[in-house]
């Protein structure tokens, strides 16, 4: 039968040589980044019965628009060499291709704020899945895991909340997991089998999404919520931004950040400022050079004091810059996240 996987991946083999050998590339090239399914949309009873299959083509959305204008013709094109390709079936045959466009799924890792990573949030995804199947299968006690889990998934959760997800599992704790699996899966094999069909799709979809490349935020940022928020939207726009107005936003998003970062650390008594002279609510520059002079002090910290301030300078000179391109914004940001982990790590937030 043509719509037998084997079957298939046979014809779709001959079809992609045929192509090749034609030196018909595009078609190649659509072929060979399609995902292909087949299903059966027709049947007549003439001589002893015919079944006709619908050929599935879904291709990524860039490649469909770049030959939108011939798709037609493209399917009829290759619809002629899957026809070559199965002219041996007596009472089956390929009577329709149809090409689909997908567009890949985006997601917007900037909304976890630099809090978590696409990496770790990877990881912590596979743990969860791995120790329900442990504690179902035989292998690890509930008592002996359930406040790890616990904590995994509740981190696992916000940040499926930031990123607009549906967090697949329902189970907070290991004992409910244990009430449906012994109620409902009576074999290990089916409950390997539930938790793959919650989970691996999931896994799949942020393993093939891309993570923006911008320094992460490696402090802690509880009771920071308007700097995180200033992050996500640095983050946010910076990924969008195509015009020069777009890359000056990114700066002057960056400059505020700078200023809430100065007001949260900067405490008048404790930290004189060094020209003795008054200080402005949004004088970023001089509260963080008085903060970084107090909380840096000493000849042992004297290597320190000279990069904090370099990297506070460099910023304060990106975050005014008039001209702005994407290099700028770029490294505008770059300093702006540095200048908020130095900072953090000497107020403890590692």
């Amino acid at each position: 039968m043509i719509d037998n996987q084997d079957e298939l991946r046979t014809i779709i083999y001959t079809v992609s040589e045929i192509l090749k050998a034609d030196k018909l590339d595009e078609l190649s090239e659509i072929l060979d980044n399609s995902n292909i399914s087949i299903e059966q949309t027709d049947y007549d009873n003439w001589n002893g019965g015919r079944y006709f299959y619908t050929l599935y083509l879904t291709i990524d959305l860039v490649v469909f628009v770049k030959f939108r204008d011939r798709i037609q013709s493209i399917e009829s094109e290759l619809l002629e060499k899957f026809s070559i390709a199965t002219r041996h079936y007596d009472n089956e045959r390929i009577s329709n291709i149809k090409i689909i466009p997908k567009a890949k799924l985006k997601i917007d890792w900037t909304r976890l704020g630099g809090t978590n990573t696409k990496e770790q949030l990877i990881k912590d995804v596979n743990f969860l899945k791995n120790i329900m199947i442990s504690v179902a299968t035989g292998g690890q006690r509930i008592q002996d895991i359930n406040d790890q889990y616990k904590q995994k998934y509740i981190a696992c959760d916000k940040s499926f909340q930031k990123l607009n997800f549906q967090n697949p599992n329902p189970y907070k704790d290991l004992w409910e997991w244990y009430g449906r699996w012994s109620s409902t899966f009576p074999t290990y094999n089916e409950r390997r089998t539930y938790l793959g069909e919650m989970y691996n799709s999931l896994i799949q979809i942020l393993e093939e999404t891309d993570e923006p490349e911008l320094i992460n935020v490696t402090v802690d940022l509880s009771d920071w919520e308007r700097i995180e928020r200033s992050i996500n939207e640095i983050r946010l726009r910076q990924n969008e931004a195509k015009t020069e107005e777009q890359f000056q936003v990114v700066g002057l998003l960056s400059r505020e950040t700078i200023i809430t970062l100065a007001q949260a650390v900067y405490i008048k008594e404790k930290h004189p400022i060094l020209d003795g002279k008054e200080v402005s609510k949004t004088d970023a520059k001089r509260m963080l050079e008085a903060y970084i002079s107090v909380e840096l002090s000493g000849s042992s910290n004297e290597t320190l004091r000279r990069y904090a301030k370099a990297t506070l300078d460099l910023a304060n000179e990106l975050t005014h810059k008039r001209t702005a391109t994407k290099t700028d914004a770029s490294l505008c940001a770059t300093a702006t996240i540095s200048m908020i982990n130095l900072i953090g790590a000497i107020e403890g937030r590692i």
